[in-house]
């Protein structure tokens, strides 16, 4: 499962997440995970900040019906600086993972998603072409990458874990 909507809502609310994010990141080296030349916060779902977002994620899943009880488990900010990107990974144990761009330029870099639903075939590899405001869900145990940042502005997203399979 793939789903991806413009949370329309929310983008008056991006100057503000992005100010928690550069704060918090000139008092937090961050951790290393899949970034490559970028900063991944630590865990921030207890944050007042971002408890807008959260709402807003948990009200679009509901009401599309992919997930019967919405349990955020882990939430980070990502700051990707030109020539940047995230490697290949999954987050498996969750039932899905998500994640919001609050700033993107056009060449901020693709997200890749690859669909693996059966043994019988190859995965399919869904690229998408992120948006500000934009939300993408997806089957936590996909792999899932996001291609080098070629544009002259940080590529600041915040992603997350939702439900234990």
């Amino acid at each position: 499962m793939i789903f991806e909507t413009i949370l329309d809502d929310l983008i008056p609310y991006n100057k503000d997440y992005k100010e928690a994010l550069y704060n918090l990141k000139e008092k937090s080296p961050g951790v290393q995970k899949s970034n490559s030349g970028g900063w991944h916060s630590e865990n921030i779902l207890n944050f007042m900040s971002f408890t807008s977002l959260k709402r807003v994620i948990q009200y679009t899943i509901q009401k599309e019906n992919l997930l019967n009880n919405v349990d955020f488990h882990s939430m980070w900010g990502n700051i990707n600086p030109t020539s940047s990107w995230n490697e290949r990974h999954n987050h498996s144990g969750y039932a899905l993972s998500g994640c919001y761009y609050i700033q993107i330029g056009f060449t901020a870099g693709n997200f890749l998603i690859e669909e693996d639903n059966d043994y019988f075939n190859l995965p399919s590899t869904t690229e998408i072409v992120p948006e500000t405001g934009m939300l993408i869900l997806f089957d936590a145990e996909y792999y899932h990458s996001v291609n080098t940042n070629l544009s002259n502005y940080d590529r600041i997203s915040i992603a997350f874990n939702i439900g234990k399979k």
